[in-house]
Formats: structure tokens, C-alpha cells, sequence
């Protein structure tokens, strides 16, 4: 991947949280508006991994890749990971008693 689409790449997915922060820390405080935003990374980000991951995955191996299942298994479960992440908080806090 050429280096100029990488900088603009790091700099959408640094860029797009910050937007989002600063557009709901008007309205209603840092602690919500960080809240949003990781809610919103999680869900977006998470199912968009896990949807690239998948049909990159599929395009991999229709090229008789040998690694792209390997690669895209894991792919998929960073992605289900991301996006179930809250899930999993509530999970352990339940289990602590919280």
C-alpha cells in the first residue's frame, strides 16, 4: 500500500473520534460525550472490521491463498472482539458483583 494512502488513512481514524468528541462535549459534558464515542467506535468499527475482514478474506482465498483463512479468522474475531467489547465489560463487572 502506497505510504500517502496510509497517512490519510491514520489520519481519518485518528481524526473521525476527535470530531465526534468535540461535536458532543458541547451538548452535554466530557464524560458523556466520551461514553458516545467509544460506544460508537466500538459498534461502527467493530462491525466494519468484521465485515472487511470477511469478504477480504473470501477474496484471499478465491486467489488460492494457503494463509487467508488464517488471516482472516483472525481478523474476524479482532472485529467481533471490538464490537462486543461492552458486552464483555458488563459480563466481567457482573461477575465481580458490580
Amino acid at each position: 500500500m502506497n505510504k500517502n494512502i496510509k497517512k490519510i488513512i491514520l489520519t481519518a481514524v485518528v481524526c473521525v473520534p476527535v470530531v465526534l468528541l468535540a461535536q458532543y462535549a458541547d451538548q452535554s459534558g466530557i464524560g458523556s460525550a466520551l461514553e458516545r464515542t467509544i460506544n460508537w467506535l466500538t459498534k461502527v468499527l467493530g462491525g466494519a472490521l468484521v465485515v472487511i475482514g470477511m469478504v477480504i478474506t473470501g477474496i484471499r482465498m478465491s486467489m488460492h491463498d494457503p494463509e487467508a483463512l488464517k488471516k482472516g479468522i483472525w481478523v474476524i474475531i479482532g472485529g467481533l472482539l471490538i464490537f462486543l467489547s461492552n458486552n464483555i465489560l458488563n459480563l466481567i463487572k457482573s461477575f465481580a458483583g458490580q
